[in-house]
């Protein structure tokens, strides 16, 4: 019994750590295309919008693949909207402060 219950923290935490790198790299890759075309006021608010919907698929999508056991998938799930949007808020504050 035990070793499952180390199994799915290890599973989870794998999976957060992949789903914010992933995360990272998807509000790279967003902040590279609409950098070059928009001023921060612009596309900021849209990108954190994005993010935030993204986060909440995220939620409810990682809560039923933690239901089902899928430990892995559910960590990534639920760490893919974080970065996003703390960087764009980051950005935000930046920008209007």
């Amino acid at each position: 019994m035990k070793t499952s219950q180390t199994s799915s923290a290890t599973g989870t935490m794998m999976g957060a750590i992949g789903g914010i790198g992933a995360g990272y790299m998807l509000w790279l890759l967003a902040f590279s295309i609409v950098d070059d075309n928009a001023a921060v006021g612009d596309w900021a608010p849209t990108v954190l919008l994005v993010s935030v919907v993204l986060g909440v698929c995220a939620a409810l999508w990682g809560a039923l693949l933690r239901r089902r056991g899928k430990y892995l998938w559910s960590g990534f799930v639920f760490g893919l909207p974080m970065l996003p949007v703390v960087l764009t808020l980051a950005v935000l504050a930046s920008a209007y402060f």
